[in-house]
């Protein structure tokens, strides 16, 4: 029997949530430039979002780099707030819409909308573009809360990756020069998805809002700075046996790079029993009997995947469906509710009927 045969809780052998760099965001800044960094590794937080959903590798794989840049990008916040990032294909393709999110002070959360026919239908062609086809967008949302105003940033969904995409954001939307990799795949030991990602950018001066002004020198330092960053290969950005501290200093040793506090991240879905109900108790019963397909109602909680189970009579309803809100991450379920609600990876059914 394999070590991982072992072990009880079916998580990564050597992906423990502390005491390595797993599940954490490590900032950085290079000595002598005015270049900073951040470097993301991610094991069981994404490992939970993608086993939640079952999505296909190719699907699976998106998430994992959507949910790492959401990371990254997020980790920046100085101030409570949620960062989201968006990807939205303009016309038909097999993945209609990606989101992830990062919500402080380090809870992170990802999704994929896809067509599954479609994918099919691909076979092995299964490259960035022939996934989310042409055109499209990409956005990024800031939200301080309730009493700040929103920020949001729009580009088109432009580039041959993720990665690309998101380079293009900041040049065009925060005119920020910007190096980035992601990577996602399963660990080959494990059997469990890791997520990774490493970004540069070069520091802004000049007038704020005015023109980024680069020398001479600044221009060689920030040209050294990206193209050793993009040296990085994805087993790199994913091996749990290399730490980011061990990464940094293997991409930067002779420029010397200072490391500042890690933050750790984790998966946590924002959903609850009691907005659910409260989300589906807004909807006319007119609207929830159209809503409901072979007695359930399909999931429209795009991040969510625990059973919920909604007595019929709630609504008024003479009739014994079982009506179902899909959050798959709430496993603390309410025992006086029926067993047949609780949640497990195995168990991908949308509708239970109590015992």
């Amino acid at each position: 029997m394999t070590d991982s045969a072992k072990r009880s809780d079916n998580r990564p052998i050597i992906v423990a949530d502390s005491g390595t760099s797993d599940n954490q965001v490590q900032p950085f800044q290079i000595e002598g430039m005015d270049v900073r960094g951040r470097a993301i590794r991610l094991g069981t937080a994404v490992d939970e979002i993608i086993i939640a959903h079952d999505y296909p590798k190719a699907i699976a794989t998106l998430v994992g780099q959507m949910v790492a840049l959401a990371g990254l990008l997020g980790s920046i916040l100085k101030f409570d707030g949620t960062v989201t990032i968006q990807a939205k294909a303009k016309d038909s393709a097999p993945v209609n819409f990606l989101v992830a999110d990062f919500d402080t002070p380090g809870h992170i959360r990802g999704y994929a909308d896809y067509d599954a026919e479609a994918l099919a239908a691909l076979g092995a062609d299964l490259d960035f573009r022939s996934l989310v086809g042409h055109g499209g967008y990409m956005a990024m949302t800031i939200d301080q809360g309730a009493d700040m105003e929103r920020y949001q940033g729009i580009v088109d969904l432009t580039g041959e990756s993720l990665s690309d995409c998101a380079v293009t954001y900041f040049l065009n939307s925060e005119q920020t020069p910007t190096a980035l990799r992601l990577a996602a795949d399963i660990d080959p030991v494990s059997g469990h998805w890791r997520a990774g990602g490493i970004m540069v950018q070069h520091l802004a001066h000049g007038e704020e809002g005015g023109p980024r002004l680069l020398d001479r020198n600044e221009q060689e330092n920030w040209r050294r700075a990206s193209i050793l960053m993009e040296s990085v290969k994805a087993v790199e950005l994913l091996d749990p046996k290399l730490d980011l501290h061990s990464l940094l200093y293997r991409l930067y040793h002779e420029d010397g790079v200072r490391v500042s506090e890690p933050l750790d991240v984790a998966h946590q879905c924002r959903c609850s029993r009691d907005k659910l109900l409260a989300v589906l108790g807004t909807f006319p019963e007119d609207d929830l009997r159209h809503m409901i397909k072979d007695e359930k109602i399909e999931p429209f909680a795009n991040f969510a995947a625990a059973l919920i189970i909604l007595p019929p009579t709630m609504w008024g309803w003479q009739s014994d469906a079982v009506i179902l809100a899909l959050c798959p991450y709430l496993h603390n379920a309410d025992s006086a509710w029926p067993r047949s609600a609780q949640s497990t990876r195995a168990d991908k059914s949308l509708c239970a009927r109590p015992s």
